[in-house]
């Protein structure tokens, strides 16, 4: 049996390793969002159509759809340092040589190949950090992780003017993740001194197992409807706000980053609360509805002062939540740490499945131009997830102690 119980991990050099994990995904949503930053360079200087655009853009998350089973399957087998170490290399040679693109084709190759890495330590995420931190710090801990995810959107967006020319900044991109591959080589370590071995098994048997679980794939759908529903606000909503209420672009990309930076200090604040609580269903449920109504009445709402209350609310419901869930695989019974890569990874492809199929392909030809009804269903999406957590086991804190990390029957 592998229970948490039985590994030393007060060890302080857990700071370091989250230190790291933030920064990879920091550096790698940099050089994604790039791409977005630049767009009134991109566009015409590849003659990109508004597809071809698109396609480059999500190019990074269909990386993690493609990859995210399998890298954590091969890193419950062969260890999270290992197979995240390879897939970074990837992704710092297709963020670095993007300077040398000629067409669309070219570009979108190598954003995908940047894509590898957040795709692959997203879907180890819990299970590193789970060897690391105890359960009770496993939403803390998550919830700084998921913080990386703004402040690397947010660089993006806001350095633009920093460089010469779009090549300077993909170089820049590609080196400054290049400098945290190396950190990622050096000084990762997959769990504590005298912490025991998992055991080894097929790497079939590694997602029979995630896959046998119906709270795996709960999670996953709760992850889908939200990065769904954040992905409707965060792509329709400037230019929503630009079309349709006569609102400046730069003052609507400002009132859009509201939701970025409410997530932010979501992620960081929000998961202590159900430490406190005791219980974590009540607290998610709650959360989510509360984000889905700011979401709601922030568009429908008069143009003023509240309308960017109500967005950083949103942002700050949405980013409570979205590192709790993440932290799943290592409180499952079913999973714990000897099948969290596997689990993590089927959770990431529905995740990542949900930002790209939900806007695209359900809401966008549902709503058509009307943006009404695109943000009613985006808010509806949030809604949904509180109704799927309600389905999960309750493991906070005060349910905790009577669980083990690893169902003996699994094993």
């Amino acid at each position: 049996m592998n229970s948490t119980g039985t590994r030393p991990l007060s060890s302080p050099y857990r700071w370091v390793i989250l230190g790291i994990m933030w920064l990879t995904i920091c550096s790698a949503l940099v050089a994604q969002f790039q791409v977005a930053a630049f767009a009134y360079q991109i566009i015409p200087g590849f003659n990109l159509t508004p597809s071809q655009y698109s396609l480059v853009l999500t190019a990074p998350m269909l990386a993690g759809l493609f990859f995210s089973v399998a890298a954590g399957a091969l890193a419950d087998r062969w260890g999270v340092k290992k197979i995240v170490a390879v897939g970074f290399a990837f992704s710092v040679a297709g963020a670095l040589f993007r300077f040398a693109a000629g067409n669309f084709t070219e570009l979108f190759a190598l954003m995908f190949l940047a894509g590898v890495c957040p795709g692959v330590l997203n879907a180890n995420a819990a299970k590193l950090l789970g060897a690391w931190f105890p359960g009770k710090q496993m939403g803390t801990a998550m919830g700084i992780y998921f913080s990386a995810t703004g402040v690397g959107m947010s660089l993006a967006l806001a350095t633009p003017g920093l460089f010469p020319s779009v090549e300077s900044a993909f170089v820049t991109a590609g080196l400054m993740m290049l400098a945290v591959w190396v950190l990622w080589v050096v000084f990762v370590q997959a769990k504590p001194a005298g912490a025991p071995d998992q055991p080894v098994e097929p790497v079939t048997r590694y997602i029979g197992v995630a896959a046998r679980s119906k709270n795996v794939w709960l999670v996953g759908s709760a992850l889908m409807l939200a990065m769904g529903s954040s992905m409707v606000f965060s792509g329709f909503l400037p230019n929503a706000l630009h079309s349709s209420r006569g609102m400046d672009p730069v003052t609507a990309g400002f009132m859009t980053s509201l939701v970025t930076f409410g997530t932010i200090a979501g992620s960081l604040l929000g998961p202590a609360i159900p430490n406190r609580l005791g219980k974590m269903k009540p607290f998610l449920a709650t959360m989510t509805a509360l984000g889905a109504i700011a979401g709601y009445w922030a568009w429908f709402t008069p143009q003023d002062a509240v309308m960017p209350v109500l967005l950083v609310v949103m942002g700050i419901m949405t980013g409570m939540c979205m590192p709790l869930l993440m932290a799943f695989p290592m409180l499952l019974p079913e999973i714990g740490p000897v099948y969290a890569g596997s689990a993590g990874g089927i959770i990431g492809t529905l995740q990542v499945t949900g930002a790209v199929c939900i806007p695209s392909f359900i809401i966008a030809p549902l709503a058509g131009q009307n943006y009404n009804v695109c943000f009613t269903l985006g808010s509806m999406c949030l809604l949904l997830v509180s109704a799927v957590v309600l389905l999960l086991p309750e493991l906070g804190a005060k349910a905790r102690p009577g669980l083990v990390q690893v169902d003996k029957k699994m094993v």
